[in-house]
């Protein structure tokens, strides 16, 4: 996709989502148990991978729905969002202290390496294409830091179908989806190493019953020891990469 309208739409609508909406899911455009699934599999995943304290940045913060966790651990957390509203909600419902800034991920207003790592979620889908956006969390991280960016899938079932029928009825694309494989590849270019792509099942709404046998670990273990099972049902997936310590 080269279309700079399909990121200008999406640029607006997070701006009036920003303005008009207040909770948290609704300015980042999910709905509230979807986002709370979201939530809780990055919770999962982030205490599976403990690490010191460091300078993070949450780009695409929205209402800072994560700036805050990591916060509460004891990083030094700067959330990133070109949405002014947003932002303004963000600051307003969270402890004093965390920096706030309007920035675009194309081109952020920051010197090289300055962080220990980068959170970038629930953007890469209103992006025309990942290759610049990973290309400037690669050039912010210092060497060694590390990057957790989601992505959602073009390889899950429901979602290709529904794409199927979309493309049938003559509609332009809603949303953006990568391929795994082309998005790994992609960090790679961008000099990012790759060190683990996790999968996130998202049940819709009428099948929320369920999302907890989605969520299971053993259902996670099946997805991991088989990726063509996490591929085809999982709604989104998030790349843990890092830039090498011998850059």
């Amino acid at each position: 996709m080269r279309d700079s309208s399909f990121e200008q739409r999406w640029r607006r609508r997070f701006a009036q989502r920003g303005a008009q909406l207040d909770d948290d899911a609704g300015i980042a455009g999910w709905t509230p148990t979807g986002l709370a699934g979201r939530v809780r599999q990055f919770r999962t995943l982030w205490s599976m991978s403990a690490r010191a304290p460091g300078r993070w940045l949450d780009i695409g913060c929205g209402a800072g729905t994560y700036t805050r966790l990591l916060h509460a651990e004891g990083h030094q957390v700067a959330g990133l969002d070109y949405s002014a509203p947003s932002l303004h909600k963000a600051r307003a419902r969270s402890p004093a202290g965390i920096p706030w800034l309007a920035a675009n991920i194309r081109q952020l207003p920051l010197a090289d390496g300055v962080a220990d790592g980068v959170l970038c979620f629930g953007v890469m889908q209103a992006l025309a294409r990942p290759d610049e956006a990973l290309a400037e969390m690669h050039r912010v991280l210092k060497p060694g830091g590390e990057v957790w960016v989601d992505a959602l899938n073009a390889r899950c079932l429901p979602t290709a179908w529904r794409e199927y029928r979309r493309q049938r009825a003559g509609a332009p694309p809603h949303l953006r989806y990568d391929r795994p494989d082309e998005f790994l590849e992609a960090a790679r270019v961008a000099g990012l190493e790759p060190l683990h792509l996790h999968w996130l099942p998202l049940l819709p709404g009428r099948l929320a019953p369920l999302q907890g046998v989605a969520e299971w670990t053993g259902t996670r273990r099946v997805m991991e020891k088989i990726p063509t099972v996490g591929a085809r049902l999982s709604h989104s997936f998030i790349l843990r990469a890092h830039r090498p310590l011998n850059e």
